[in-house]
């Protein structure tokens, strides 16, 4: 039986979607079947997806993102051709579809990327809300910034009162984007850990700090003078976080399939990506 694969370009980006159709018959030409399909908003819609043996996003890492938490649960390797800016997850640039026939063939490796599930519970320990991250989650008070107060747990145990703008819980995937940025620290994607970098924090020892994969963070006491407090998952989905909840983050047992190819190590990636020559 024919490998069956989707291209799924990101409708917001002209030259994805000028892209899709050219490739779409390369790789019918190379012995695949193929279609073009729509990027899944959930995992309701990534059901019409479950016969594909990879899905071909053509995008930048957003687009990546948003089709890695959709199809999470159907495993499916994800090959991501840049049409973006930065495309740090891209296996591929633009200029360079032809080299999908080389991955298509096996030459490539899978990257089990690291994913976090992110609840709000409430005071009576019920879960309100569930979400999962690929890259992070981001507890402030929305886009005006001003001071947030809260704890920061580890497996029940106190380890900061932090006074900031807020904070980002990031995976290694994640932790290239927002919360390098804000002074965390870029760690290999095929770690298992998650960093809490505190957003411009107004004390002198709140620094990031790295916790071992299995650990589980609790942000408890969250709480910002006349102003309201919002849980942002991923970018792709915001939550408002009421008195007495308690936003729970930990290990997902679901991970993203993204492919590299095999010759990329991740200094390479990192430096080609996000170094200015």
């Amino acid at each position: 039986m024919k490998k069956l694969v989707f291209v799924l370009p990101n409708k917001e980006k002209q030259k994805a979607i000028e892209a899709a159709e050219g490739i779409c018959q390369k790789i019918l030409s190379w012995g695949y079947d193929a279609e073009i399909s729509a990027m899944p908003e959930n995992a309701l819609e990534a059901r019409s997806l479950e016969r594909a043996d990879y899905l071909v996003v053509l995008g930048g890492d957003g687009s990546i993102i948003q089709v890695a938490r959709a199809t999470t649960e159907l495993n499916i390797p994800i090959v991501g051709i840049n049409y973006g800016k930065v495309g740090y997850m891209a296996v591929l640039g633009g200029e360079e579809a032809d080299e999908l026939r080389d991955i298509l063939a096996g030459n490539h490796i899978v990257q089990k990327r690291m994913m976090l599930d992110v609840d709000i519970i409430k005071g009576d320990r019920s879960v309100r809300s569930f979400s999962r991250a690929l890259n992070e989650a981001v507890v402030s008070n929305g886009p005006i910034p001003h001071l947030v107060e809260f704890d920061l747990y580890c497996d029940g145990n106190l380890c900061q009162h932090i006074r900031s703008d807020g904070i980002i819980i990031a995976t290694p995937t994640g932790s290239s984007a927002y919360s390098m940025s804000a002074g965390g620290p870029v760690m290999d994607p095929s770690l298992s850990c998650i960093c809490a970098t505190p957003i411009c924090p107004h004390h002198l020892n709140s620094r990031p700090v790295i916790f071992g994969g299995d650990s589980v963070l609790e942000i408890k006491n969250a709480r910002c003078r006349n102003n309201y407090i919002y849980l942002s998952v991923d970018g792709k989905e915001v939550f408002e976080i009421g008195e007495g909840d308690v936003v729970r983050i930990a290990k997902s047992k679901y991970t993203a399939s993204i492919v590299s190819q095999k010759n990329n190590s991740f200094i390479e990636v990192l430096n080609s990506k996000l170094s200015y020559q």
